[in-house]
């Protein structure tokens, strides 16, 4: 009743009860008929019975205070409302209280017209005796009472079409509208949620021209009513200290929560700009591309999967759960675990057993052993209660075997193994006499086993096993006396449950029935029968691949294969024995084989697979691998290398649409399973097409795979087939495969292992556009190792198979870019030897070089005879130890180079050095000297560069230099060339091989990369101005990063806005010596300005870059420090980002603070707006 009175608007406290009111509140009986009587004339009436009076208080606590309160209700709601309150009479007082009213209206009209007609004929009658007095003028005819003066318009109720407060405006619509919305929330239900509750902004909106016409997104108007509503709610709950969004970030109920919205502004603006948050943190890093630590690495792996700092923490947190709860109640009955013969399909763990991990607060058997002659072994577990006080719990541990018989006349007994296999544990009293009364507890205590079985070839049988864990099983302990509460014994259920599903501990019952689980995860009956791999989502298996486990044909075991637990659901399992599946009862359906510890896994599932927006048994397969490809994850936990798995993964199915089947393959194997009717992975690629006459079979036998007939030489061509490559690259990687298994020469196995690795050697380099062949070699330059992909991966190394796909992306992109295939980067860097045999080519080559070496050529001590130098000993001078040329054959010797000088100018200095130790010529003589040795020096080297130039395709006046590079000289080849020339092919000695093949592979690169004399000078005079850390004083040897950054100069020189002769000189000023601080500043903007007119960026943005990165001096002073300049400004212009947030951007990790990526989030659409992408705003 209350609902009506407050939504009837604004009452007033009215003392004195309307006549009006109380007449059509006036309900007589029938024995006394009502007389007739009009409205108007109630003035006079002054008694009214008892039941009137009733009606009209009645009325008045329902808020009708006027009969115009009545009617603006429609009859039917009227009586539905109060006719129970107003005794049955509601249909009477509403057809009165209209009657009343139509009058009421009727009076007011006719009294409004008697007033108007009484002062129009006095009007009227004026004008009449006005007109006789004046009737000569023809002028007062116009005077005469006409229509308008009779009848005038009432232009006060008037407006302007279009006006806000006209009856057919939007306004006067919507007004209609609410008031109807009013009124049918007044006979919902009190549980119904009212227009006011979900905006409550509409009852004080203001209806003027602004709110309108002024034209607003509806998204907009959903989070300032979503943000005020959030804010009351997020105030009362301790957290007003907090923004909205940082607490819609860290809240996890409703499932559609956390929601970064940082993270997603992030995430979402980049996509738009065609870039993702891990590329700008790979390319923002100085050290990118080869050198970048392995911490930033994994945060960029870990970006790539678009999880917010709360999401990766809701995933990867211990689980307050372990997977067996076990009561003092439930040991001293006998706890049995499920079987775990049927988890391991792969391998034949028959004869299998239980270990425990030993620590500080459990002891028991650590290790295999055979034999045993006793029945059970003894485990002690220490529990401690919340005060910190502890027991010994004594548990009796046992390896009970179960089997099948079958109980049919025709049928032998039959007691072989395989046996299903379980863990037995028991509370015995009298074993635990010590611990007493249990007043303080409960305590707990926990406990891992391992399933684990003999490592193969192992011929110990007595103890102390070597075995191979498979499966890890937890267990926590509550002891405490009968009848302690169950919120007691699990005292983290109730935050778990009402923090992850919205229901206390007690409630969490009821997500056993399907519709409430559904209800409080926002999940549809198929999502969970997809969820479950139940229904029309059962796993399925390749009948092409056989399993080692013979437990599933054996009769022993009810459970059918492939089981949930093996495909489609192992991780929501975690891989063991009962299966989570929905089952009919007499409550309706619900999901069996619950635990608290499979809620929280079902918690984190469910809400990955909506982030990742992956059809559930996809995401179990890439889970699942990932977890397997970890040395030490048995208890198929997600950690954060499953992140960065599934980090990578997400690039890659971004940038190149991988599958998550075939990335699944790479980082563990290829699946044989797959659900509903969908074909397994393994038979896409093996056994799809009908090229032969029999499927490809993986029985675990072992084949000959350099037969030319017979069944090794078909299981070779179907593998070809199914990897779509010749023989030949076959026969490459066969024997890598083998190397890598340690099998028999010419032996493989048909088995998922053997098939798997050469998946991973042919499709990898694929993704990048590079065949298998051009794979080994990208893999032995990233880690020294050809064969590296015919390994088992293992993730968590520091380079594990993770980082080495994410590097050979961004190094096949780099060879994409230029002129270098693999082959020739491998035989650079030395990783590919070519065979260099002598040939008469070059024995004429050298030969050729030795006629040339002419007295013309070399210097002799004539040379030195005239007049102008005859007073001093210039031979014996200049040729000693130190001096400038060789006495013994006449070769000048190697000149210091020196940056920003010539050959004449560093000769001159190196002369006048030693002349003026002993000597003190003048200028003249000086100068002839330096030109005699000069001269000498043009011609020695203009021999050597014609003949290095005519035999092997290069420049001429680059071969001075490129001897250098190389760590020879014109001096050390010529020399060597005069002191053993051969005379024969069979005389070429190893010097001349080994000068022979250097010149051919720098020549490549010179050639490959367009390197000039000018970046070659740089290199061997300021290597440190490249970026490069070389010793000068050592021989050179070809690396990586150099050949990097000298394709990097070749493209800045390409790309640059000026010459290179300013960028040479920007590196001198930059490399200038120190200098005072405010001049260091002033110099820093000064290399801004400069390489503004280099790089055509912003000098601002340039000098703010190198001032928060940290460089020293505050300016670029090497070539990759420019090159990195270049990277952010490449990224700057892809993404509109100032350079500010974009060096933010590249410095997050995940743990960093909510303000950290609001902002930059916040830059990210700011980026967008500004280019006037308002739609993704």
């Amino acid at each position: 009743m209350d609902k009506y009175k407050s939504s009837l608007g604004e009452k007033r406290d009215i003392k004195k009860v309307s006549p009006l009111l109380a007449a059509v509140a006036e309900v007589k009986s029938s024995k006394s008929p009502i007389l007739p009587m009009s409205y108007m004339q109630l003035d006079s009436v002054e008694k009214t019975d008892n039941s009137t009076v009733t009606l009209v208080n009645t009325l008045q606590r329902l808020g009708y205070h006027s009969i115009f309160d009545i009617i603006e209700v429609s009859k039917q709601r009227f009586i539905k409302r109060h006719n129970e309150f107003l005794s049955g009479h509601a249909e009477v007082i509403f057809d009165k209280a209209v009657s009343a009213a139509n009058q009421l209206v009727q009076n007011y009209r006719q009294r409004q017209l008697r007033d108007y007609d009484g002062a129009t004929l006095r009007k009227v009658n004026s004008q009449t005796r006005h007109f006789s007095y004046s009737k000569d003028n023809v002028d007062e005819k116009e005077k005469l009472p006409d229509y308008s003066s009779l009848f005038p318009e009432p232009w006060d109720d008037f407006c302007q079409p279009g006006a806000i407060e006209a009856l057919d405006s939007p306004v006067n619509y919507l007004l209609d509208l609410y008031k109807f919305v009013k009124q049918i929330e007044l006979d919902g239900s009190n549980n119904a949620v009212s227009l006011e509750e979900r905006r409550v902004d509409i009852p004080g909106l203001l209806l003027d021209s602004d709110n309108l016409y002024k034209e607003i997104t509806a998204i907009s108007i959903v989070n300032d009513v979503l943000s005020k509503s959030a804010r009351e709610y997020i105030d009362q709950t301790g957290h007003a200290d907090k923004p909205v969004n940082q607490v819609l970030g860290e809240t996890r109920f409703p499932f559609t929560l956390p929601y970064s919205l940082p993270s997603q502004q992030i995430n979402k603006g980049l996509a738009e700009k065609e870039t993702e948050l891990g590329t700008i943190i790979q390319q923002v890093d100085q050290q990118f591309p080869w050198h970048i630590l392995t911490e930033k690495r994994d945060q960029a792996l870990l970006a790539y999967t678009q999880l917010s700092k709360e999401q990766m923490t809701l995933l990867t947190e211990k689980s307050p759960f372990s997977q067996n709860f076990l009561s003092r109640e439930q040991l001293i009955k006998s706890y049995f675990s499920k079987s775990t013969t049927e988890v391991l399909p792969e391998h034949d763990i028959s004869k299998h057993a239980y270990i425990i991990l030993s620590g500080e607060n459990i002891t028991g058997p650590t290790s295999l052993s055979d034999g045993a002659d006793k029945a059970y072994d003894e485990i002690v577990v220490t529990c401690e209660n919340r005060s910190k006080e502890t027991i010994k719990v004594k548990l009796r541990g046992e390896n009970v075997l179960t089997y099948n018989r079958v109980k049919a006349r025709m049928e032998p007994f039959n007691n072989s193994p395989p046996f299903g296999r379980q863990l037995k544990l028991t509370y015995v009293e009298s074993d635990n006499s010590t611990i007493g009364n249990l007043d303080n507890g409960p305590f707990f205590g926990e406990m891992m086993v391992y399933a684990a079985m003999p490592k193969e070839d192992t011929n110990n049988v007595s103890i102390n096993i070597e075995g191979i864990n498979f499966l890890t099983m937890t267990y926590r302990f509550a002891i405490a006396k009968q009848g302690t509460a169950q919120s007691e014994l699990l005292p983290e259920a109730e935050q778990f449950f009402q923090d992850n599903y919205g229901l206390s501990a007690d409630e969490s019952v009821k997500l056993k029935l399907i519709l409430s689980f559904g209800q409080q995860t926002g999940s549809k009956v198929t999502d969970l029968e997809h969820l479950f791999s139940s229904g029309d989502f059962r796993p399925l298996v390749s009948p092409n691949v056989v399993f080692s486990n013979p437990i599933f044909g054996s009769g022993q075991t009810s459970e059918n294969f492939p089981a949930p637990y093996h495909y489609g659901g192992a991780y929501i399992n975690a891989g063991q024995l009962d299966t989570l599946e929905i089952i009919r009862t007499d409550y309706g359906r619900e999901i069996s084989a619950v635990s608290d510890f499979r809620y929280d896994r079902m918690n984190r599932f469910i809400r990955l697979q909506r982030w990742l927006e992956l059809p559930y048994h996809q995401l179990d397969l890439l889970i699942i691998s990932a977890i397997k490809a970890e040395s030490k994850n048995a208890d198929l936990a997600i950690t954060d290398n499953t992140l960065r798995a599934l980090g990578l993964f997400r690039h890659l199915s971004t940038q190149y649409k991988i599958l998550p089947e075939a990335f699944a393959g790479w980082i563990y194997q290829i699946t044989p399973f797959s659900i509903s009717n969908n074909v397994p992975f393994f038979d896409q690629l093996f056994n799809q097409s009908k090229l032969f006459d029999q499927p490809l079979i993986l029985d675990d036998s072992e084949f000959n795979y350099t037969e030319n007939q017979g069944n090794g030489a078909k299981t070779v061509k179907q593998l070809c087939a199914g990897l779509a490559i010749p023989l030949s690259t076959f026969q490459v990687i066969a024997p890598i495969v083998e190397k890598a298994l340690k099998l028999s020469s010419g032996k493989l196995v048909r088995n998922l292992d053997v098939v798997s690795r050469f998946y991973r050697l042919v499709t990898i380099p694929r993704l990048f556009g590079f065949s298998t062949e051009d794979g080994l070699i990208l893999a032995d330059i990233l880690t020294g190792e050809n064969g590296y992909l015919a390994n088992i991966p293992i993730l968590g190394e520091k380079n594990d198979i993770l980082s080495i796909i994410a590097q050979m992306e961004v190094l096949t992109s780099w060879l994409a870019k230029t002129k270098l295939t693999p082959i020739k980067l491998s035989l650079l860097l030395g990783k590919t030897d070519l065979p260099v045999v002598p040939t008469n080519g070059m024995l004429t080559f050298y030969k050729g070089i030795s006629n040339g070496l002419t007295d013309n050529v070399c210097l002799k001590e004539s040379d030195f005879n005239r007049q102008e130098i005859n007073d001093i000993d210039w031979w014996t001078i200049l040729s000693d130890k130190e001096g400038v040329f060789d006495r013994d054959n006449g070769l000048v010797k190697d000149i210091p180079l020196i940056w920003g000088k010539t050959d004449e100018e560093s000769l001159k200095k190196r002369i006048e050095d030693i002349i003026n130790k002993k000597i003190n010529p003048d200028d003249n003589q000086t100068n002839i000297i330096l030109q005699i040795i000069l001269q000498a020096k043009t011609a020695q080297e203009s021999l050597l560069s014609s003949a290095v130039a005519g035999e092997y395709g290069v420049s001429r006046d680059i071969v001075p230099l490129q001897l250098r590079w190389l760590g020879s000289s014109v001096y050390s080849v010529l020399r060597m060339v005069l002191s053993d020339t051969p005379e024969k092919v069979e005389d070429i000695q190893k010097e001349f091989l080994d000068l022979t093949y250097s010149l051919l592979i720098y020549t490549q690169l010179i050639n490959a990369l367009s390197i000039s004399n000018n970046l070659l000078l740089l290199r061997l005079i300021n290597p440190e101005w490249l970026g490069l850390g070389v010793n000068k004083t050592t021989e050179m040897a070809l690396s990586l990063d150099e050949i990097f950054l000298l394709n990097r100069y070749q493209d800045l020189l390409e790309n640059a806005k000026q010459r290179e002769d300013k960028i040479q000189e920007y590196f001198t000023f930059a490399n200038n010596g120190s200098l005072p601080q405010k001049a260091e500043d002033d110099s820093s903007y000064k290399c801004a300005q400069l390489l503004t007119e280099i790089l055509g960026w912003d000098p601002d943005e340039i000098y703010l870059a190198c001032e928060k990165a940290g460089l020293e001096k505050k300016r670029a002073i090497t070539l990759s420090q420019i090159d990195w300049l270049r990277r952010l400004q490449q990224l700057s212009v892809k993404t509109n980002l100032s350079i500010e947030p974009l060096l933010d951007a590249g410095a997050l990790v995940v743990n960093s603070d909510f303000e950290v990526f609001q902002s930059i989030g916040e830059a990210v659409m700011a980026a967008l707006k500004a280019q006037g992408d308002d739609e993704n705003v």
